[in-house]
């Protein structure tokens, strides 16, 4: 009967919403909180940094397009506790899944390179060059 009920209120549009909007804002402040991420410019390239402790290097995702950097990962649970009747006793760690897109203009898509070692998340995007062919001085 309880479950019946909140499947009527599930088919409420505004109540579809509601839960849209909390997963939405839980998402994005989740994810600023588990990728704790540093940004650094050198002359010839940037670095990014993101701490990711407890993932697996294959459940992280680097992903370069349209100037667009976009890290994410998904965590699942390791193993399941339940009873002798298989119910789930207590579960307080969920499936996290945390992403961060960043702007880069004028990087060389064909030479990011990314490394995961101990929790840190290392890409390395190395700066097109700036060519003065065809610049003409001025006298």
């Amino acid at each position: 009967m309880r479950q019946q009920l909140f499947n009527q209120f599930d088919r409420l549009l505004p109540v579809k919403l509601l839960k849209q909007v909390h997963h939405d804002i839980n998402h994005v402040v989740t994810s600023h909180l588990m990728m704790k991420t540093d940004v650094v410019e050198h002359d010839d390239d940037y670095t990014v940094t993101a701490e990711l402790p407890g993932f697996d290097k294959d459940a992280i995702s680097v992903k370069y397009a349209d100037d667009w950097l976009t890290l994410s990962a998904t965590q699942q649970p390791a193993g399941q506790y339940r009873d002798d009747d298989g119910r789930v006793l207590r579960r307080e760690r969920q499936v996290a899944t945390a992403s961060r897109r960043f702007y880069f203009k004028n990087v060389v898509a064909d030479q990011i390179q990314a490394h995961y070692d101990a929790g840190l998340l290392i890409v390395m995007l190395p700066k097109k060059v700036t060519d003065d062919t065809g610049k003409i001085e001025v006298q």
